[in-house]
């Protein structure tokens, strides 16, 4: 029931014969009763409660939302319509093939996706927070969507949505510990979707893809793989990953060693530079920074750069060989569900010989290093 609703009850049946099975995802957990499914996701910040929400087959009365269900929201599923307020969510209604649900983006200038693009030129989704991020609650009632799924709940925003009857969801996939967890938010989008089987038929052959490319590098010793380094300095300080992070165990499995593998944060971690330096002035190769034209500009937009090994070397790489005139980044988008192809773009950065069957797809040299 992917597109329609119970047209006769029946208290027996069981209108989710397809049910998600989740194996690497923790951020978010589903149970399924015969006519709702009752769904538990962290708020969508490190620091945010998990909340409940109650996924109600439509047609199909709603549950009394006493004991354990106290508090939760009611979703009415198949939801028709969704306002998506990250690039990172819309791969999520394309790999399932149902962007036909997508009525609001939060900005058409960051879309790569180009049958999204032709979905807001035509009018069928609309922007709803063009202006700095910062949404359009009037917009966003006047559409009234059958679920906003926005990247976390604490946005001010939320309340006055909600008090005007609409859904809002949380997508807490960026804390996930693991590539495949984050991956595995297909199966979240799924469930508002009732597209349950069509997410397991996607992320299956995925996994096997990723756990294949991890195999290569499995017996190669510790010695032998590269110091890795990430982020960007602003101002003094350095944004970088978390020990604990996806970005921590997407090195891990491309055979490299996290400078910062022992901080324990999931999210994204701010350093002082000196800290950065002290930590990662050996690392060999330096992944995930980005904006910058050429080694030149690097230096000259920070001058301690020279401190880095990976600099010295010319081995600094970004994520921005797909990027669109506006300056959209695909990586921001397909990269969620496709993790086997980070992998291997990361491996054939750090051990060349192992991806010489691979090219590219968002990985490159930032201009005026030896690297290729």
């Amino acid at each position: 029931m992917t597109r329609r609703c119970i047209e006769r009850f029946d208290p027996a049946a069981d209108y989710f014969p397809e049910k998600a099975i989740l194996e690497d995802a923790a951020m978010f957990h589903v149970e399924y009763r015969r006519s709702y499914k009752v769904l538990t996701v962290n708020g969508g910040q490190p620091a945010d409660p998990r909340e409940r929400y109650v996924l109600v087959q439509c047609g199909a009365p709603p549950p009394p939302l006493t004991g354990d269900l106290a508090g939760a929201a009611i979703v009415s599923v198949p939801v028709s319509s969704v306002f998506a307020f990250s690039t990172t969510q819309l791969p999520l209604l394309t790999d399932l093939g149902r962007i036909d649900v997508l009525t609001g983006v939060a900005q058409r200038d960051a879309i790569t996706d180009p049958a999204i693009q032709r979905r807001v030129a035509a009018g069928a989704a609309v922007e709803f927070a063009r202006v700095g991020l910062v949404v359009d609650v009037e917009r966003v009632v006047a559409a009234h969507p059958g679920l906003l799924m926005i990247g976390s709940l604490s946005n001010r925003a939320v309340p006055p949505i909600r008090a005007a009857g609409i859904p809002v969801v949380p997508n807490a996939e960026w804390l996930e510990q693991t590539a495949l967890g984050r991956a595995e938010w297909l199966k979240y989008m799924a469930l508002f979707l009732n597209e349950e089987a069509r997410a397991q038929s996607i992320y299956e052959p995925m996994k096997a893809r990723y756990l294949t490319w991890a195999g290569r590098i499995r017996a190669i010793p510790a010695a032998q793989r590269p110091l890795v380094m990430t982020g960007r300095s602003s101002n003094g300080m350095f944004t970088i990953a978390g020990g604990k992070s996806y970005v921590a165990a997407l090195i891990a499995d491309a055979g490299g060693r996290y400078a910062w593998n022992d901080d324990p944060s999931a999210g994204i971690v701010t350093v002082d530079i000196e800290a950065q330096i002290a930590r990662a002035a050996g690392a060999d190769i330096w992944i995930n920074g980005g904006g910058w034209k050429n080694l030149r500009a690097m230096l000259e937009q920070e001058p301690r750069y020279a401190a880095f090994k990976a600099v010295r070397d010319g081995r600094v790489w970004v994520y921005e060989r797909r990027q669109t005139p506006s300056g959209a980044n695909d990586y921001w988008s397909r990269s969620v569900t496709c993790p086997d192809i980070v992998l291997a773009d990361l491996i054939k950065i750090f051990h060349p010989a192992l991806g010489r069957d691979h090219a590219f797809e968002w990985y490159m040299a930032v201009p005026g290093s030896g690297a290729r």
